[in-house]
């Protein structure tokens, strides 16, 4: 997971770039305006995976 974690990261922050753009340029597709936040979520969770370190406690 420690792998996959930073490129879903970077997917989710294109996607919602991507829905901003598409739905601030399109009229018919404004809805992607409305949402674009969805994805961010997902992309600060796998951030938070990605770049933590985990303590390994070995007494």
């Amino acid at each position: 997971m420690k792998k996959l974690a930073p490129i879903l990261a970077v997917l989710c922050l294109i996607a919602s770039l991507v829905m901003y753009l598409v739905g601030n340029s399109s009229g018919h597709l404004s809805e992607l305006k409305d949402f674009f936040w969805v994805p961010l979520p997902l992309a600060i969770i796998c951030l938070l995976i990605a770049f933590v370190k985990k303590n390994n406690s070995s007494s």
